[in-house]
């Protein structure tokens, strides 16, 4: 790749690479995995989802769960498969800015996909006792842009291992550690304290169950006070929504930009 091709050329070819191997690789089985998944969640979530508090927060739990897993088997192999690739092509005038900017694009318009199954999976099987109304828009916004941002980071955050790791089979070893750490640091199988707690801000888990939750208690049967700690994130106000999926965005930017960071080192590899 010639250092005369621009950043926009760049991200534009990158771009059209990953659809391509989205297309010839049969990636696009990832929106059949995300359905089933889905679907499987749905068979076992309570019919009393938003409306019994406790029944809630195990739905949300696990809707949450599924979001992280799918966005991190987006790309968790992505980048570290193509590394030979990168780092030759790094040497004749790629940026990495513009490489990691086009997954970033590409995988965006992936996770609006996958998480628009998933939202429709969610309200056909609690269409009888859904929220009145969202917070900040109509309900079913709410829930998209939730849902949307958690796949999305988790994608991101994917991205970030894959531009760290070297080869898919250290990938593949990391990514159950990387999913431990989001479902046991997300603050809601475990009561967390002192560093713990502090380290739960970071994950995406705790932020996205926030926002679901949040959205569940505008019904003012779901109790929430029986499980989780009273603090500004869980009140059911706009405002507090609006900060949770900037907190969201600020997390899966940063592991972009960490990835970025990182891969740029690649020229530095000695296999």
């Amino acid at each position: 790749m010639g250092n005369r091709i621009g950043r926009s050329e760049q991200i534009r070819i990158y771009v059209g690479k990953c659809w391509r191997l989205f297309l010839n690789e049969k990636q696009w089985k990832n929106l059949i995995s995300t359905l089933i998944i889905t679907v499987l969640i749905s068979l076992v979530t309570s019919e009393n989802t938003f409306v019994d508090g406790v029944q809630t927060k195990n739905s949300c739990f696990a809707i949450i769960c599924a979001c992280i897993w799918v966005g991190i088997f987006n790309s968790i192999q992505s980048v570290c498969r193509e590394r030979p690739i990168i780092k030759r092509e790094h040497r004749t005038g790629l940026r990495i800015s513009s490489y990691i900017g086009a997954h970033v694009i590409f995988e965006g318009a992936l996770c609006a996909v996958e998480a628009l199954i998933i939202l429709v999976v969610v309200m056909l099987k609690n269409s009888s006792h859904l929220p009145d109304h969202g917070l900040l828009f109509p309900l079913a916004i709410d829930l998209f842009v939730t849902l949307y941002l958690t796949v999305f980071a988790s994608d991101m955050l994917a991205i970030l291992v894959s531009c760290i790791v070297r080869d898919t089979n250290s990938a593949m070893t990391v990514m159950p550690f990387v999913l431990i750490v989001q479902l046991i640091f997300g603050g809601v199988v475990f009561e967390l304290h002192g560093l713990a707690d502090t380290l739960s801000n970071l994950t995406i888990c705790k932020w996205g169950m926030n926002g679901l939750m949040s959205i569940a208690r505008t019904t003012s049967t779901v109790r929430y006070d029986i499980f989780l700690k009273e603090n500004s994130w869980q009140k059911p106000e706009a405002g507090n929504l609006a900060t949770i999926w900037l907190i969201i965005v600020a997390i899966a930017f940063a592991c972009a930009i960490l990835g970025t960071l990182a891969l740029s080192f690649v020229d530095r590899d000695r296999r």
